[in-house]
């Protein structure tokens, strides 16, 4: 596994040559703990389903790390193009071809520890200055709950800051998102939990159709003998 500095974080893995192109080029986010970078390799609960997933229906690939709008803005567009760990909606579903499930999560809106802004309902909480990042599937959730004060960054890092400061009132973000955060020690709590949701690999519509079928297999092995669950137990 090689760290490859660009002017995003790239990781280039499971090629048979160094001048032989993958297969498929992978997208993803630092988004802990579904994927993130820890000694010079993407990991995660997402990560790692993904890469064993490719490597068991022995497809070759690229990996970069890169911010979400970027990221599935290239899934989007490009041949044989994948991006990992994304929400299954309504509305992106028939923009991709879907490989899933690599987890269950839920979708919630986050306040500051102690903070008093206490919406009961989700009614109430559009009433509050919400923040998101640019790409992200939240911004669609709460532009359809008639959200009007979102307040959007470049990434979650950013918007957690801008929680903490006081620049925003609630962040939406996913629950597994808020786990990491609290066990890093920031102080988050949940304020409200809008959905549930399905976490996937979703695929241009230009990628070929039967890579798309080898790794929907090669993940529903990885249910059948156990080894999703036994990736997830890493990361509870």
């Amino acid at each position: 596994m090689k760290l490859v500095p660009t002017f995003a974080t790239a990781l280039f893995l499971g090629l048979a040559g160094g001048a032989q192109a993958a297969d498929v080029m992978l997208f993803t986010e630092d988004y802990a703990p579904l994927n993130f970078e820890q000694d010079g390799e993407i990991v995660g609960l997402g990560a790692d389903q993904v890469f064993e997933m490719m490597d068991r229906a022995g497809i070759s690939y690229e990996v970069e790390l890169t911010q979400w709008s970027r990221a599935i803005g290239q899934a989007e567009r490009r041949p044989n193009t994948c991006v990992f760990s994304t929400t299954h909606t309504e509305e992106r579903d028939p923009n991709f071809k879907w490989v899933e499930p690599l987890a269950s999560d839920s979708t919630i809106l986050v306040r500051k520890a102690g903070s008093d802004v206490a919406p009961a309902t989700i009614e109430e909480a559009a009433a509050y200055r919400t923040g998101s990042q640019t790409g992200d599937y939240t911004v669609g959730v709460l532009e359809e709950a008639g959200f009007q004060q979102i307040d959007l960054a470049p990434n979650q890092a950013a918007t957690v800051k801008k929680l903490l400061q006081g620049r925003i009132d609630l962040m939406a973000t996913s629950g597994s998102f808020l786990e990491a955060s609290r066990a890093d020690g920031v102080e988050v709590e949940e304020a409200l939990v809008l959905s549930t949701t399905t976490m996937s690999l979703a695929c241009s519509l230009k990628t070929d159709q039967e890579l798309v079928d080898r790794m929907q297999a090669a993940l529903q092995s990885m249910i059948d003998d156990g080894t999703q669950a036994e990736i997830a137990a890493k990361y509870e």
